[in-house]
């Protein structure tokens, strides 16, 4: 036997990527419920997916199957100063005369489930019927308890460890004084609600109405998909304050009639940001019941349900 292609033919490979293909989305399938259980239980608000993948080059001649949490919008741990990762790994690396291989289920946050060795296997053994029978069983049995092993690592994992990667662009973005100039709900995270707002004229008590509703969820980037300008500058008012380790600031926009108010850490992290084209500028915010009061300077108020903040009414 030589060479990868003649490895990836052998009956070793052929078993290997047919038994793998056909139980890891079982495994994902068995894992899921309680999972999301597991999420719901410890609170936890961001997206913690569970993927898997199939026979991907990782680098050179590697090649790897993997079902793993998805880590890649966390930040490294601290602890650690290294990335998270709760993976159950299959790797292959074929060398001239021999392949290197393994099957773990290994943790950053478990030091008992760290990397392992590799077991090197000669390649005229990747034919050999009874070897290759060996060893799709241990595989096998190793599946079988997978379910069992990987949530119990979930349960054991330090949530408060995890810290959600902030979107790069809104961050630089606000720490110049920039904010999209829409009626809309930016999350420092990235995900930007769009807002619908209208007014209704009566003409009986000749009075004007604002509404604002939830319209869509999009991004930065799909905005500007279609306009490159879609930044207006922002003044913070004197007036900030505090409430239960949120800092809320707030003031106007580039234009007149605009205003927002947004919550930041007290580094000047962006958590979330309002901003509206009808207010004028923001002068004054209270808290009132978990309701978010901001007062604009022709008199109109704004009430933001701060258990949900795209439930906004105009007073």
């Amino acid at each position: 036997m030589n060479g990868v292609e003649d490895v990836k033919r052998s009956k070793f490979y052929t078993e290997l990527n047919a038994l793998l293909r056909a139980e890891l989305p079982k495994v994902k399938e068995d894992i899921s419920p309680s999972f999301k259980k597991i999420l719901k239980e410890k609170k936890f608000q961001h997206p913690l997916p569970i993927v898997h993948q199939f026979e991907y080059a990782a680098w050179g001649r590697n090649s790897q199957w993997r079902l793993e949490l998805d880590f890649d919008d966390y930040q490294w741990s601290y602890k650690t100063v290294k990335p998270h990762f709760l993976t159950a790994l299959m790797s292959m690396d074929i060398g001239d005369d021999v392949i290197s291989f393994k099957h773990q289920l290994c943790s950053s946050f478990n030091d008992e489930l760290q990397p392992q060795q590799v077991e090197k296997i000669e390649l005229s053994r990747l034919n050999d019927i009874e070897f290759v029978a060996l060893k799709m069983k241990a595989i096998k049995q190793f599946l079988n308890l997978l379910p069992e092993r990987f949530l119990a690592e979930v349960e054991d994992i330090d949530f408060n460890d995890l810290e959600y990667t902030m979107h790069p662009k809104i961050q630089e973005k606000w720490q110049q004084g920039y904010l999209p100039g829409y009626d809309c709900i930016i999350m420092g995270e990235g995900e930007i609600i769009m807002g619908n707002t209208y007014s209704v004229y009566d003409s009986k008590t000749k009075k004007t109405k604002q509404y604002w509703s939830p319209l869509c969820d999009t991004t930065i980037e799909s905005l500007e998909k279609y306009d490159d300008d879609i930044w207006t500058e922002v003044d913070i008012v004197i007036g900030a304050f505090i409430h239960k380790n949120q800092k809320f600031v707030f003031g106007s926009g580039a234009m007149g009639n605009e205003g927002f108010i947004a919550s930041i850490s007290p580094d000047n992290i962006l958590d979330w940001a309002i901003f509206f084209t009808f207010s004028n500028p923001i002068y004054k915010a209270e808290v009132k019941s978990e309701h978010l009061i901001c007062y604009g300077d022709t008199g109109i108020s704004i009430d933001i349900d701060l258990k949900k903040i795209s439930k906004i009414q105009i007073i």
